[in-house]
């Protein structure tokens, strides 16, 4: 008796349980924590419903078939077609409605922020071929400075697409540097010296630093047909050389690619 007493005292906890973190769940409030628990107490529920089952075999033997005529149960044939098409209908996904309308309660997710790109033009007087240079960065890439060139097919210098005026530097000062305020130095060659070493002018084509965020180069180069586009980004811990080979042959967008590809998310080269 004080097993069978132990064992149903058990089985009506773990259904609690089962109850309340099963309405969580159904109503699409489902932390980590909440789904351990089901499933454990699902299987604690479980064996404890083996034992239940095994202590009153009896019982149920009872309950399933007429001692008398030793036929079915009416009740027995009536649980098993519930069931039947209980389960049918999960299956075949005829349920779904019911099973989703907790999803009313659940948190409203953010809607995802959509990218946005600064846009900066250089070298609209120039004539030749026009292009736009798409520049998206990674987290880890803060701060950065980037200068953008164009190269002939024999990867000589031609000329700048994007070269700063300015440089902005994380502040000591962890206030200043939390309202968004930097230091804004002049902008030095030596900075990037692979940029430095190939170009044959060093004049800034923007007034400014280089943008925090993505941002997009709206130019022209004077080459046309086969020919390079390259970048060298530096920040605090990194310098990386991205370039990317332009044919209008092979299509009107080519993406800039280093050696690592740790600072630059995307960048693409589209010819207009």
């Amino acid at each position: 008796m004080i097993r069978k007493n132990i064992i149903s005292l058990s089985v009506a906890f773990a259904f609690l349980s089962l109850s309340i973190t099963g309405i969580l769940i159904y109503i699409k409030q489902k932390p980590h924590a909440v789904t351990i628990t089901h499933t454990i107490f699902g299987l604690l529920f479980v064996g404890f419903a083996i034992f239940h089952i095994l202590n009153n075999w009896g019982s149920i033997k009872g309950y399933s078939k007429d001692r008398a005529s030793g036929g079915w149960q009416k009740e027995l044939m009536l649980v098993a077609a519930v069931f039947g098409v209980v389960l049918i209908a999960s299956v075949t996904e005829l349920l779904e409605p019911i099973a989703e309308a907790g999803r009313i309660f659940a948190k409203k997710k953010p809607k995802t922020a959509k990218l946005v790109f600064d846009e900066i033009q250089t070298n609209q007087d120039l004539k030749g071929t026009t292009l736009r240079v798409l520049i998206e960065k990674n987290k880890n890439a803060e701060m950065p400075i980037i200068t953008i060139w164009a190269e002939d097919s024999a990867r000589n210098f031609r000329e700048n697409l994007f070269v700063p005026a300015k440089i902005a530097l994380m502040p000591s000062d962890e206030e200043e540097a939390k309202e968004g305020h930097f230091e804004i130095k002049d902008f030095k060659p030596e900075a990037l010296p692979q940029w430095q070493a190939k170009a044959t002018s060093k004049t800034p084509l923007s007034d400014k630093e280089t943008p925090h965020d993505n941002f997009v180069v709206a130019s022209k180069t004077s080459l046309k047909g086969a020919f390079y586009v390259l970048l060298e980004i530096k920040t605090e811990q990194k310098t990386e050389l991205y370039e990317a080979k332009i044919d209008n042959t092979m299509g009107s967008i080519s993406k800039l690619k280093a050696k690592d590809n740790v600072l630059i998310k995307s960048g693409l080269v589209e010819i207009l």
